[in-house]
């Protein structure tokens, strides 16, 4: 029997699946749907069947494992598309106004004070508060006591079912702050439960849906969503707020596994797809993380990883601001996408500007399996060409020019500050554009390498597959006891189904917050890939086949440019610039004055005119 595993990132613009059989990679790529997510989680794996040549459910039968890192959470906080909570809380905690971690979450008007009552005898007379919430339209509460308020919350939440079952219409969800996070700050606290209420409908909704698509076609096993702290759990076990930015922690766990095949002490991510650009700055192999993370402008007590979003993908649109270009943050998205995707995008992008330059060709975008329209590309940027006084060549090199330096000036700037001298670390590129900017953004940022792996386009999917089942519990020493830890991370290792003899316990205490600290972490391994796994369009054809095409480099002009494709390289051949090199899912740019070489694992290393290979 074939064994496959399945590893999955929803992006803004691209849902990736990184799949591999009998040790064999193979890739997929498909437009993410943001009206309903469950239509690219589908395709993908459509897709996947499709590229092992077998039906979904033969595919799905011999599946050990699914993992899947989704932008779900991330889009409803952005969309703002969560339901109207309501927050109860005592006079001690009640918000100000201006309180970020309420009014992100909480509309105003929908804070109801409960009395401040001790030892839990408050229950019965917070009901007022809870009915003027609900005829308020509340369909979700959370309950937020100060210090720790641990027995105010429980009493409510009691009297609460009581008077409210669950098996009622008139029911909805009761969220205890203490439940969510051992967190001493209260604020925090309240903060963290309010986003987990405001993202778990839409995550449990999808993501259940997602799973009941897989055992609908055959699938027997669960399937395990990517965390934002570097696990991973079975739906049911997924505590909705954990999802997000798990994509981007899904790149950061994958280029740990690169710095630590290498070597590197340090090591610059490059993860630029259709939507942003985020950074991330990996020191001593280590994912570089936020012990309390944010979500926009709220901190919250899950940590986070410490990314650096520089606002910059394929779909940035180009725009002046009075004289001066712009390059982003707004972005066209998956739908309409850039001009040259042809659904009805009309706003000059990094994207377009690629197709009108030559840089990405029509004939190769996503290996032919998608048309794009170079006249669509240059009739987007025939209006800012015409306010400019330039062509509309003249005017993408501009944008690629503007989009590269901002990002690269910001880049420096970020080393720079953590006391890393640019031109001593190297920068790994993926996603969908990384491979195409990396250099030019490395360049303007000082850096002189650049690694682009064989599936760079889907490597948070392969991130994804570095993961493990993993449950954490800490407390406040004292608060409560190891072995009370203990008992509830084997029951969530139980909930995986995963036996306790499986299951390898990391008990350690630390000091965070002012607070002297304990915690259990339950983990169990699921099937890894290595770096060095071979992937499918990795070849030894015995010496480059090549053609050329005219290019329009920024700072160089219009150039015949070497045209070759990855499997036709050698290990050790060197590749001198100016040159496109057609990778699966995406073309690597390689500037005037860079050089690349494929090196005995399959990576490209880009090296900039200032560095020897």
């Amino acid at each position: 029997m074939a064994v496959i595993t399945i590893d999955i990132d929803t992006g803004g613009t691209f849902t990736d699946g990184f799949v591999v059989r009998d040790g064999i990679a193979h890739t997929t790529k498909v437009l993410t749907t943001p009206h309903d997510l469950a239509v690219c989680f589908r395709e993908v794996i459509e897709g996947a069947a499709a590229a092992l040549g077998v039906t979904v459910p033969d595919m799905l039968r011999d599946t050990v494992s699914v993992r899947y890192a989704t932008t779900v959470g991330t889009n409803t906080v952005v969309q703002r598309r969560g339901p109207r909570i309501g927050l109860l809380t005592d006079p001690r905690l009640r918000p100000a106004e201006q309180d970020a971690g309420v009014g992100l979450f909480v509309e105003p008007g929908m804070v109801a004070e409960i009395p401040d009552a001790d030892n839990g005898a408050g229950g019965a007379r917070a009901l007022p508060a809870v009915r003027a919430l609900l005829q308020q339209g509340a369909r979700g509460l959370v309950v937020a006591c100060s210090n720790g308020g641990a027995e105010d919350e429980k009493a409510l939440a009691d009297t609460f079912a009581e008077h409210y079952p669950r098996h009622c219409l008139d029911s909805v969800p009761l969220l205890r702050a203490g439940e969510v996070a051992a967190d001493p700050d209260p604020v925090r606290r309240r903060s963290t439960a309010l986003f987990n209420a405001y993202v778990h409908p839409d995550v449990a909704d999808y993501l259940y849906r997602a799973e009941d698509y897989l055992r609908q076609h055959g699938y027997q096993r669960p399937l395990r969503i990517v965390h934002n702290d570097g696990g991973a759990a079975r739906v049911a076990r997924t505590i909705a707020g954990k999802t997000y930015n798990s994509g981007p922690m899904a790149g950061l766990l994958g280029a740990r596994t690169v710095a630590r095949h290498y070597g590197f002490h340090d090591l610059v991510t490059l993860d630029m797809g259709g939507t942003s650009l985020d950074v991330g700055i990996l020191r001593a192999g280590e994912v570089p993380m936020r012990r309390h993370g944010r979500v926009e402008d709220v901190e919250i007590s899950f940590p986070l990883p410490d990314l650096v979003p520089l606002g910059v993908g394929g779909g940035s649109v180009a725009w002046l601001d009075g004289s001066e270009l712009r390059v982003g943050p707004h972005s066209a998205g998956a739908k309409p996408g850039p001009a040259c995707f042809g659904f009805g995008g009309a706003e000059p992008t990094v994207t377009d500007a690629d197709v009108v330059l030559g840089v990405l060709r029509p004939e190769a975008f996503l290996d032919g399996s998608m048309r794009i329209s170079a006249d669509a590309a240059t009739r987007a940027f025939e209006p800012l060409a015409q306010t400019l006084g330039l062509s509309p060549a003249e005017t993408a090199e501009r944008v690629l020019v503007t989009a590269h330096q901002d990002a690269g000036g910001r880049l420096a700037a970020e080393l720079t500050e953590r006391g890393i001298d640019p031109a001593s670390v190297t920068a790994l590129a993926f996603g969908g554009n990384g491979a195409t900017h990396g250099a030019g953004i490395a360049e303007a940022a000082g850096i002189g390498e650049l690694l682009i792996l064989p599936f760079a386009p889907v490597f948070s999917a392969y991130g994804a597959s570095t993961v493990d089942i993993r449950h954490r519990h800490e407390s406040v020493v004292g608060e409560e006891s190891e072995d009370t830890l203990t008992a509830r991370a084997l029951r969530d290792m139980r909930g995986e189904g995963i036996p306790s003899q499986d299951v390898t316990l990391d008990v350690s205490r630390f000091q965070r917050d002012g607070a002297d600290w304990v915690s259990v972490e339950a983990s169990h391994a699921l099937p890894h890939v290595g770096l060095t796994q071979p992937v499918t369009d990795s070849g030894t054809s015995g010496g480059a086949s090549r053609t050329t095409s005219a290019v329009r480099w920024p700072g160089h002009g219009e150039t015949e440019t070497v045209v070759l494709d990855r499997t036709a390289l050698l290990p050790g051949e060197p590749v001198a610039g100016p040159a496109l090199i057609d990778l699966s899912a995406t073309t690597c740019a390689v500037p005037p004055g860079w050089t690349g070489v494929l090196d005995e694992h399959g990576v490209l290393r880009l090296t900039a005119p200032t560095r020897s290979i």
